[in-house]
């Protein structure tokens, strides 16, 4: 019998199913996978009977449904120190910086640690913007890919690049003017701003592509601009087209913030997506990250692009984006996918409180007769269309013959506690609203085992903690005096940072969504 369940035939049992298929549940349903691939998905009797099998996994007790796809994910903030909390423009100015020198083998295990975590939480695959170490053989992309190949998850993964405007959202020397002229001149020498080499970072797409995209159809490698304040036009057509020469996907993050809303209309006179379409940017091979400040005439334009948006609900409260418009995107027929931008609510990479969250702040007091989200649109989306943007829409996104078996096995009995009490709700509906990581018994990536009876079986996840909290305790969060130094230029132009976005902030916006109120109507007039 195969240990790992990747060979043979194993006999998944689940009541219900949850296929998302022509059928959305199965009843007392079971799923056989052989290999890599599902190849029988239907009531359990009739699977049973096509026996003998090699394993069995789950039962009555239990649902299945597709893994998670983590649409917007960063790998390398499993290492990153401390809180994460202030908006982007302001975080920023201290991205690489604060850690100390970091070999690759610790990069490897924060990555893989980080992985892990999220196998526990019930995530399978990752759309992963990667920022990457300078001074490392291409940016340290090769142990994070090393990490995903060890944890037997599906990534899309992306080297970040960008070329303009790199401290705040105007040219870099006209900001540093804004600075006293010593100070000015050590940011200009620091990491600040994170901007590799466009032609080094191309080239490592080039190297990464010819040795990693498409292994053990798992890993795809894709072109990742930035961020719209951050890229120019010139970037974006430059990543489209090697993205579009390889047959590979493009992400990005797009709309974030406010800031980066005002910025847009500002400098090019248009809105972001409005932008992106006209250089011919927005594709179904697109992935637009947050999309938290689209406005009523972009939405139109999002939906006819086919591109697909991830929200990441937890980061963004986390960072004071906004709550993403989730139920217009879906009702103006945009592809809406989840993820948690790698800092989860909660810190957890539970993807079930990712969903719940999600859903729950659409549930506003706009309109008396519509709240909660329909449940299997939900489900459905964040499988298909994170299928979609790992650019394996045809191989995932639904638990049917000839899809690749990423699955979770789920227990119910915490769920479904009291008896009774939820038989007469819908079943996705006590799923969205009650279901966590803890009831999660197996995970299944690509037909293999990697998480079962509730622990990790990838790795010997108790001495991969070991190995990683060594590694941090000892280097990574030991920063030497230069590291420290550019932690400081962070908090000392910080000031600078805050008044440049201050007009921004101060533009009156009518807001998508009222939660409540500061002056009250008067009514009766």
């Amino acid at each position: 019998m195969p240990a790992d369940g990747s060979k043979g035939r194993t006999l998944v049992l689940g009541d219900p199913v949850v296929a998302l298929g022509e059928q959305t549940l199965i009843p007392d349903g079971a799923l056989i996978v052989q290999g890599t691939t599902i190849v029988a998905a239907g009531p359990r009797a009739d699977l049973e009977a096509q026996g003998p099998f090699d394993r069995v996994l789950g039962s009555a007790e239990h649902f299945v449904m597709p893994g998670f796809i983590n649409c917007h994910y960063h790998s390398e903030l499993a290492i990153g120190p401390g809180l994460y909390q202030y908006v982007f423009e302001r975080a920023n100015v201290f991205i690489h910086a604060a850690m100390g020198d970091i070999e690759e083998e610790d990069l490897y295990t924060g990555v893989l640690w980080g992985l892990v975590n999220a196998i526990k939480g019930g995530q399978t695959s990752t759309v992963d913007m990667y920022y990457g170490r300078p001074g490392m053989p291409d940016f340290g992309c090769q142990p994070a890919l090393r990490a995903y190949e060890d944890a037997g998850m599906r990534t899309a993964f992306g080297l970040v690049s960008r070329d303009e405007n790199i401290f705040v959202h105007e040219p870099n020397e006209r900001f540093l003017a804004r600075l006293p002229a010593e100070l000015a001149e050590e940011v200009r020498h620091s990491p600040m701003g994170y901007a590799w080499p466009v032609d080094d970072v191309m080239a490592t797409f080039e190297r990464l592509s010819a040795q990693w995209h498409g292994r053990d159809d798992r890993i795809r490698i894709v072109t990742a601009p930035d961020w719209t304040p951050a890229c120019s036009d010139d970037l974006y057509r430059r990543c489209r087209r090697a993205a579009d020469d390889h047959g590979t996907g493009l992400i990005s993050h797009v709309l974030e913030t406010r800031a980066e809303m005002a910025y847009n209309l500002e400098r090019y006179g248009k809105p972001a997506l409005q932008r992106l379409a006209d250089i011919g940017v927005l594709t179904p091979e697109t992935v637009l990250e947050h999309l938290v400040w689209v406005s009523d005439q972009e939405l139109a334009i999002f939906a006819d692009s086919g591109a697909v948006a991830s929200n990441d609900p937890g980061s963004n409260l986390r960072l004071s984006s906004g709550i993403c418009r989730v139920r217009d995107i879906m009702d103006a027929g945009g592809r809406i996918a989840f993820g948690t931008d790698g800092i989860s609510f909660s810190d957890r990479e539970d993807f079930f409180q990712e969903l719940r969250l999600a859903c729950y702040l659409q549930r506003t007091p706009t309109v008396f007769e519509r709240q909660r989200l329909d449940s299997e649109a939900v489900l459905r989306a964040a499988a298909a269309n994170g299928a979609q943007a790992l650019g394996m829409a045809d191989r995932l996104g639904s638990l049917r013959p000839g899809r690749y078996a990423d699955l979770l096995i789920v227990e119910k009995e915490r769920i479904l506690f009291p008896p009774g009490r939820y038989d007469a709700e819908p079943f996705l509906d006590v799923v969205i609203d009650r279901a966590e990581s803890g009831d999660i018994d197996t995970v299944m990536a690509h037909g293999k085992v990697l998480m079962e009876g509730g622990r990790v079986t990838v790795v010997d996840e108790g001495a991969l903690k070991e190995r990683f909290a060594e590694a941090v305790r000892r280097r990574v969060y030991r920063p030497s005096p230069q590291a420290q130094r550019w932690a400081e230029l962070g908090q000392l132009i910080e000031p600078y940072v805050i008044d440049f976005y201050q007009r921004w902030y101060d533009l009156p916006i009518e807001p998508a969504t009222p939660y409540n109120v500061k002056t009250p109507p008067i009514l009766g007039r």
